[in-house]
This record gives structure tokens, C-alpha cells and sequence, in this order.
């Protein structure tokens, strides 16, 4: 185990450089990355000093290399539970195409007998992992030119919106002045009427101002006319930015909506991905311990999976593999969560539910799936699958540690035959008072459905590819 982290965290640790130095993340890069690590060369070059020099072999037989500490296959096999254990932490940013090529990696891994091979896999994997760094890139990017486009917009509007600010001042001003010259003209009036004692001045003088009202009456009108019209265009124009403006958010909000279907959902099965089941567990320990929301979990995964996908090929595990998930996600309620984990393991949350109501739900689900029929060309594929139980604790606070126990308890349940339910939970012991911790069955709980009305999953018009 001990070289099994050391060969993870060395791996870790490189893709962390490249990630801090923004280097380009390829299969050579990676290789020319992992060559320099002095841990890595005592490993598997141990006649090697750190500087890349051959050591004195005049102890050892010329036809064997130095021992390691361990035997051949040891080494191989921590190899081997060492990219395991990478691609396990890398199921949670897996999703689309990458899915099938790191399940196919998996599979390849876990048959190899070769530490050439899986040298060779290695490779694969840096150069997946790059590929998702650049799409991660690549969609990023995405976001930073919509923030800038959004941000021209945005500047956009506020000129235009300071225009019609400054055309509105310049309306009540040209308003402001009229009134002013009507006023004053009027004023001209009434005082040469209080002044003047001749009638033929008096009226001479108001002829004379009233064609002068009328004039800038007319000016008045003429002016307001033209602003009418520019005012008229400024809406129009503004009204086809608005419109424009509303096609690009909706674009944007399908794009968003498409990016984030491509983040939260398992594209095999559609339903909830790992990375959705994260996010999704840290809420309910949240909510729980703040307002006492109860919630259990139950582990799914379908037995001898692997026999099916070597006998019927990939195709038609896939298949099997989406009905399950269908009757699953069918057999829950609307605020339970449902998520493939990785591979074949599903995870649901049953909200507001303790261990005795999982369990009922859970032997609706073993239930439900073991009565289906799944066919692939007229030949029956018998699926079961095998569940774990567990209720969330005062004490989970990390969403480790009820997948621990839930985890427990679905290898509990292979190991005791599969096809089975069991539950894990902490049970009252002994007379010293302590409590002991369990993976307990628990009889007596009737089933929840008892259907006749089951699927059949018939794949008989499909050849495998394989």
C-alpha cells in the first residue's frame, strides 16, 4: 500500500506542476515529466543513481536487476491499484465521450500482465487527462468571451442610455427657452399697454409681437417635428438592440443549460453523474446538521457486470446497464437523488428516510430489477444487483464517512451471495456499554411493491460489436 501512494501521490504531484505552470499537458510531456522523478527512477531503475547514472553491479548477478524490496508481481500489482486508483480519482470530471475510454482503460488495466503495458496505459491516461484540460481550457475561454461581449454590451447600453439622457436635457431646455421668449413677449405686451397712450402704438406693438409668437411657434413646431423623428429611430434602434440582446442571452442560457447537463448528468444513463452526487451529498450533510433533515444512502451495483459486457460485448452492457437505471430512478420518489458513481455502482439519497424505510425501498428496487427480463438476440441476460444501506449520523461529517459504511455494506451483500440488501448501522452492544459498528440483515420488512407489471429489456435486434 505504501508504494500504491507514493506512485499516486507522484502522479498527482506532476499533473499539479503542470496545472501551476500552465505547461501543455500531453502524452510526451508527461512522460518527459514522470522520467525526472528521482522516485519513480530508484522504482523502476534501480541501478540507477539520481543522476541518471548506472550504479556498480558487481554485487548483483549481471542477468538480474537489484531487488526493490518486493517481488515482480508485487510491483506490477501496485502498479497496477496505482493508475486504478488515478482513474478513480479522476471519475468525478469524467463524463461524455471520456466515460467509455476510461472504462475500456480500466478494464485493460485490470487484465494486464505487463509492466510494459501499463506503461503504455499510463500514457493514455496523461494524454486523456489532457485532453480534458484543454476542453476545461476551451470552455473556459468560452465563458471569458461571453463576460467580454456581455461586458461590450453592457457599455453599449450605458452610452446609448447617457444619450437619451443628455437628448431629454436637451428637449427641456429648447422647451424651457420657448417658454421663456412666450413669456417675455408677453411681458412686452402688457407693459407698452400700461405705458403707452396711443392706440395706433399700442396696437402696432402687439401686431408686431404676435407675429413674433407665431414665428416661434412655427420654429417651435418644426423643432419638435425633428426630434419626434430622432426619437422615433433612437426606439426603433433601441428595440432591435433589445431584441438582439434577448437572442444572445438565449443562446447563452442553451449553452449554459447544455454545459451544465454535460457537468451534472452521466451521459450513458441520464441520469445524475459523480460529480453531481458530490455536490449533492455535501448539501444534505449541510442541511442535516443545521436543520435535522434525515437522509440514508443506498449503494446499487449489478452483479457479474463484467461477465456481461465479455459475453455480449460493451454494447449490450450498456444497455443493461441504462434500463437498471431507468427502473431505479423510476422505483424513487421525486426528492430522492439518483447517480451513477462509476462503472456499475449507482448511489441514490432517499431524503427524509432512516434505515428501515431505505431498506424497504431498496428491496422494491433489488426486487423490481431482479423480476425484469433482459434480452439480447432472444438469449435471457440474468441481471441482479446488490445494495448497502446506511443512515446518515451526528458524526458524518465528511460524505466519507457514510460511504464507508454503505460501501461496507454492499460488499456484504456479494460476499453473502448477492442479489441482497444489507444494512449498516450502529448497533447497541455489549454489557460494558460501548457501541459497536455493523453491517447487519434485517428481516421482517415486507416489500414495499410487489409489481407484475416488470420491463423487458430487448436488445435482440442488435448485434454485439465485439
Amino acid at each position: 500500500m505504501e508504494l500504491l501512494e507514493m506512485l499516486s501521490d507522484v502522479l498527482i504531484d506532476t499533473l499539479k506542476g503542470f496545472s501551476t505552470e500552465k505547461r501543455p499537458l500531453t502524452s510526451a510531456t508527461l512522460k518527459e515529466a514522470l522520467e525526472t522523478r528521482e522516485e519513480l527512477i530508484s522504482l523502476f531503475y534501480p541501478t540507477l543513481g539520481s543522476n541518471g547514472n548506472r550504479k556498480s553491479r558487481s554485487a548483483a548477478s549481471p542477468s538480474k536487476p537489484e531487488s526493490t524490496g518486493g517481488s515482480g508481481t508485487e510491483l506490477l500489482e501496485d502498479f497496477r491499484k496505482s493508475l486504478s486508483t488515478i482513474l478513480d480519482n479522476l471519475a468525478p470530471v469524467i463524463s461524455g465521450e471520456y466515460e467509455q475510454r476510461f472504462s475500456m482503460l480500466q478494464q485493460r488495466i485490470d487484465e494486464c500482465n505487463s509492466s510494459i503495458l501499463l506503461s503504455i496505459l499510463a500514457e493514455q491516461i496523461g494524454k486523456i487527462v489532457g485532453e480534458l484540460m484543454s476542453d476545461a481550457v476551451e470552455r473556459m475561454q468560452f465563458s471569458n468571451n461571453f463576460l467580454v461581449e456581455l461586458g461590450k454590451d453592457l457599455f453599449k447600453i450605458e452610452e446609448r442610455l447617457s444619450s437619451y439622457q443628455s437628448y431629454n436635457k436637451d428637449t427641456y431646455q429648447i422647451s424651457s427657452d420657448f417658454n421663456d421668449d412666450l413669456s417675455s413677449h408677453t411681458n412686452d405686451v402688457l407693459y407698452a399697454v400700461d405705458s403707452c397712450s396711443n392706440l395706433v402704438n399700442i396696437q402696432k406693438l402687439i401686431i408686431d409681437k404676435l407675429d413674433m409668437i407665431s414665428k416661434s411657434i412655427e420654429t417651435k413646431r418644426r423643432s419638435d417635428e425633428i426630434r419626434l423623428h430622432e426619437a422615433d429611430t433612437r426606439i426603433a434602434e433601441l428595440q432591435n438592440n433589445l431584441k438582439t440582446y434577448e437572442v444572445e442571452i438565449s443562446q447563452v442560457k442553451e449553452r449554459t443549460e447544455s454545459l451544465e447537463k454535460e457537468v451534472m448528468l452521466d451521459e450513458l444513463t441520464q441520469i445524475h453523474n459523480r460529480r453531481a452526487y458530490d455536490l449533492q451529498i455535501l448539501n444534505n450533510i449541510r442541511r442535516y446538521h443545521a436543520h435535522n433533515e434525515l437522509f440514508s444512502l443506498v449503494l446499487i451495483d449489478i452483479d457479474h457486470f463484467k461477465n456481461v459486457n465479455d459475453t455480449y460485448g460493451h454494447k449490450a452492457g450498456d444497455r443493461c446497464l441504462r434500463e437498471v437505471a431507468s427502473l431505479i430512478k423510476s422505483s424513487l420518489r421525486k426528492s430522492d437523488f439518483v447517480a451513477r458513481y462509476g462503472g456499475e455502482e449507482l448511489i441514490a439519497i432517499l431524503n427524509g428516510s432512516n434505515a428501515e424505510n431505505a431498506q424497504r425501498t431498496a428491496e422494491k428496487i433489488r426486487n423490481r430489477i431482479q423480476k425484469a427480463r433482459f434480452f439480447f438476440q432472444n438469449e435471457e441476460i440474468p441481471i441482479t444487483i446488490s445494495l448497502g444501506v446506511t443512515e446518515i449520523t451526528p458524526s458524518d461529517t465528511e460524505p466519507e464517512n457514510p460511504f464507508i459504511r454503505v460501501d461496507k455494506a454492499m460488499y456484504q451483500a456479494k460476499k453473502e451471495g448477492r442479489n441482497l440488501v444489507r444494512v449498516y448501522r450502529e448497533a447497541l452492544a455489549t454489557g460494558s456499554g460501548a457501541a459497536t459498528e455493523g453491517v447487519v440483515q434485517e428481516a421482517g420488512f415486507p416489500l414495499a411493491v410487489a409489481r407484475t407489471d416488470l420491463p423487458r429489456a430487448d436488445f435482440h435486434s442488435e448485434k454485439s460489436p465485439y
